[in-house]
């Protein structure tokens, strides 16, 4: 995973362009998966086969905390947009998200599932830079995916800019996704928009007391072919596979607050005196 300014993303990109031109580039358009299945028959019967690859479809969820889960379920969709070949992801991030949300990972992604190799990071220095290097990335034939993650519902990116993002990903046959952090419903050009919640996990299949799988709690709040839906699923980093995920409430593994200890003493051991040595001289 490399970490690049605005000047050395632009250089990329035009790299990107000239290396897929012509005969190149034809032939990586034609072998870029049209489609991203879930392999589970009632999400990919909502949507026609699956995830259409060649589109802009948009992954928000309702607080900043749900900001690790609605990652991972965009993640999981890369990994398998992906499927082991090498290409390139271009993430770009507007700098008010990682106040509070925080930045990818590269450990965690890898043991997620997904090769961080694969990604690049962008991050410009305000929102309006942002939208520009989403917008040009989206024009790029060059990169497999880019995803544009943006804090909540600016007025300044409005439908006009998710259909223009929307166009340059039907053009150059790219996987474009917006990723809203902490963001409400409103009116774009996406194909699809997905809100996801986290789902408390059910034990390790192999360690009853471990936590299992990711879960997430997705709903297909719009879909251009009509038909919504809400699903349980988790993510398999082993298979790179999403499993649908009964939640068994007596299994599942809840906070109930802190459990205290049972092995420490009722009152901490002394620790000394400390003293304000400007005050007593």
């Amino acid at each position: 995973m490399k970490r690049a300014g605005m000047h050395q993303t632009i250089q990329a990109l035009k790299e990107l362009d000239e290396s897929f031109t012509g005969h190149a580039g034809n032939s990586a358009h034609s072998n870029r998966r049209a489609g991203i299945p879930f392999d589970i028959p009632e999400i990919d019967g909502c949507l026609g086969g699956g995830l259409i690859g060649n589109a802009l479809h948009e992954v928000r969820c309702s607080h900043t905390r749900d900001i690790a889960t609605a990652s991972g379920f965009v993640i999981a969709l890369l990994t398998r947009l992906a499927d082991g070949r090498r290409c390139k992801i271009l993430w770009i991030a507007d700098p008010a998200t990682s106040v509070d949300g925080g930045t990818l990972f590269p450990d965690g992604l890898a043991q997620y599932g997904f090769d961080p190799a694969l990604l690049t990071i962008v991050n410009p220095v305000d929102l309006h830079t942002a939208m520009w290097a989403a917008d040009e990335a989206a024009g790029c034939g060059g990169l497999a995916a880019t995803i544009f993650q943006v804090k909540g519902n600016p007025a300044r990116f409005d439908m006009t800019a998710t259909r223009r993002l929307m166009l340059r990903a039907r053009e150059n046959r790219t996987f474009v996704c917006v990723l809203r952090q902490c963001g409400e419903q409103e009116a774009s050009a996406a194909a699809t928009r997905w809100h996801v919640a986290i789902q408390p996990s059910n034990p390790d299949g192999d360690y009853e007391r471990g936590l299992g799988r990711a879960g997430h709690v997705v709903t297909l709040e719009r879909n251009r072919n009509g038909r919504t839906g809400q699903w349980s699923i988790a993510w398999n980093p082993k298979t790179r596979a999403f499993e649908n995920a009964v939640q068994n409430i007596s299994t599942a593994h809840f906070i109930r607050g802190v459990h205290p200890f049972t092995d420490r003493p009722d009152r901490p051991d002394q620790m000394g005196q400390i003293m304000d040595i400007g005050r007593a001289s």
